[in-house]
């Protein structure tokens, strides 16, 4: 019987740390305050860094990763890249930058496995009142 060999399947990167790993090997550098690579990146990995890509430059960098939601009321914080982007998270940046790049609407469909699971939010008046019964 011949068998052969499977590449290994490896999952997806989750966080801006993983995906540094990953593309390592690719030399990555920052000028100018872009993310750059000495060799091409792998056509499997662009939809991932399109997303993260203020993550890794933040960890090349040393500096924080922010975060901010887009929705009223506005919230900003520093992001953990050792940890997917928290839910309600739409801009991004590192510190320096002098503008925020805002995260793709499609990615959330496109790359699922980025985003932290979001917490489903009940709709108004979908509970019953306390004098209300349902059967």
């Amino acid at each position: 019987m011949v068998t052969t060999a499977q590449p290994a399947l490896t999952a997806p990167a989750r966080t801006a740390r993983e995906l540094l790993a990953r593309v390592l090997d690719l030399a990555p550098s920052v000028e100018g305050g872009e993310l750059v690579f000495a060799t091409e990146v792998p056509t499997e990995l662009l939809a991932d860094l399109k997303v993260l890509h203020t993550g890794v430059r933040a960890l090349l960098t040393g500096r924080a990763w922010w975060g901010s939601s887009t929705d009223a009321p506005v919230r900003v914080r520093v992001l953990n890249p050792n940890e997917p982007i928290p839910d309600g998270i739409g801009l991004v940046c590192v510190e320096g930058d002098a503008r925020w790049d805002r995260i793709p609407p499609a990615a959330r469909c496109d790359c699922p496995h980025l985003f932290a699971a979001s917490v489903p939010r009940p709709v108004r008046g979908s509970f019953p009142r306390p004098y209300e019964t349902r059967p």
